[in-house]
């Protein structure tokens, strides 16, 4: 499935910082970049700096993104999901992603069964709480009941040092 072409503009950031800040390519790129490495998250540059609002930028980013060809079911972790032993172990999704976007990929990976709940940047707020501030941590183990953070264990990906935390 190719993503070019003038009915998929809207499903980059980085057209979107093109344009709704009337800058080149490469300049949005690189203040894409620049925010989602500041603040683990470019809408928070975006809200911050330049007064977007953030569920409009959902609306034609994340929401519009064509998941539905790019995501599957993974029997690889579905497998690993179903070997953990609920009696021990809580599951709890935990994202920067809004609520729609987060929803979407796990009704698309077929794995919403396995996790209690989902944590996550509420763009509808009025301040955005993200990782990796550690309130959005707190969050996150307040929404999961947990009081002690030697209770938790958060397991992610991203190749974004801010995202590296020394949490358990």
């Amino acid at each position: 499935m190719s993503l070019s072409g003038p009915s998929t503009e809207s499903y980059f950031p980085d057209k979107y910082f093109q344009t709704h800040l009337s800058l080149s390519q490469a300049d949005a790129n690189e203040l894409h970049m620049r925010y989602f490495k500041d603040y683990g998250l470019a809408i928070e540059g975006l809200v911050r700096f330049h007064k977007v609002d953030p569920l409009e930028y959902n609306a034609k980013v994340d929401d519009a993104l064509p998941l539905e060809g790019i995501i599957t079911p993974n029997p690889r972790l579905r497998k690993l999901l179903e070997d953990f032993d609920r009696d021990k172990v809580r599951l709890w999704l935990f994202t920067n992603a809004y609520i729609n976007h987060a929803k979407r990929v796990v009704k698309l990976l077929e794995v919403g069964e396995f996790f209690e709940g989902v944590t996550y940047c509420d763009y509808a707020a009025e301040r955005l709480l993200c990782k990796p501030s550690e309130e959005m941590f707190a969050k996150a183990m307040n929404e999961a009941g947990i009081s002690d953070v030697k209770d938790c264990y958060f397991v992610g990906q991203s190749k974004n040092p801010v995202l590296t935390l020394n949490y358990h």
